[in-house]
């Protein structure tokens, strides 16, 4: 009697054609019954942001995959609450993203914005994403080696799965390797980017606006995404999916 095999929604930031996705894709369907719906461009950033008023595109690739006009959050919607597929999924899966998302990252990662998504549907999410070998950032394509890490997901898929309780999407962050030995639990770091606004004016009160980074600076503690990826395991982080609130223990006059 053969296994059920579950089944698994990818999807991710960097599009359709992004090297991570595929060869996630690749490493998961030696273990899943695997569908595809990703962005049809890089949609790197974006958060959660939905699609509310325009009408979305899509375009078959080959069977079970589809690229979408939409955002990462929006490919999940739609593979979940739409006759696309047809199918109950059993976990997202987002990524492999090119570059990481630690810490303050997801807050902003179109990455973790679909496995957040996924959350938010009833449906446990995981998102992947790696580091070059070269650190943080950097484009060449030598820095990153997305095989052991999609492997490290697909050998684990039913350990991540159980680690959402409803309540967390898992984030997956590595640094390029040829091989991981261990994974650890890990809390956020802080990400600073120095972040500067650059304005050019173009006349008659107008101007550009562009955001610069000049320098990372990146704190947090000795078991910090950052710091378990920098030292070459994998780092494993749960997060919660809806907005944390903070209790209030003190009074406050307001004015009416």
């Amino acid at each position: 009697m053969s296994l059920k095999l579950k089944k698994i929604l990818v999807t991710n930031d960097d599009g359709i054609e992004g090297e991570g996705l595929k060869v996630l894709v690749d490493a998961l369907r030696s273990v899943a019954d695997v569908y595809v719906l990703a962005p049809d461009s890089n949609r790197s950033a974006v958060s959660s942001k939905i699609t509310m008023w325009d009408k979305l595109s899509f375009h078959k690739h080959a069977e079970k995959v589809y690229s979408c006009s939409g955002m990462p959050a929006d490919c999940v919607k739609v593979a979940v609450m739409s006759e696309i597929f047809g199918v109950k999924f059993d976990a997202v899966v987002s990524g492999i993203n090119r570059g990481p998302n630690m810490g303050t990252d997801v807050v902003y990662s179109g990455t973790c914005a679909a496995a957040r998504e996924a959350v938010l549907q009833g449906v446990p999410g995981i998102a992947v994403s790696l580091e070059s070998k070269y650190f943080d950032y950097n484009n060449d394509s030598n820095g990153f080696n997305f095989k052991p890490l999609a492997d490290f997901t697909a050998k684990n898929l039913d350990e991540l799965i159980s680690l959402c309780d409803g309540e967390v999407f898992v984030s997956l962050n590595a640094t390029s390797a040829d091989s991981y030995k261990e994974a650890e639990f890990a809390s956020g770091c802080i990400r600073d980017y120095d972040d500067k606004i650059s304005l050019e004016p173009i006349g008659d009160g107008d101007f550009f606006g562009q955001c610069v980074s000049s320098q990372l600076r990146v704190s947090g503690d000795s078991d910090s995404d950052y710091n378990i990826a920098r030292s070459g395991k994998i780092a494993v982080s749960l997060i919660y999916a809806e907005p944390v609130t903070k209790r209030v223990e003190q009074s406050v006059k307001f004015k009416f």
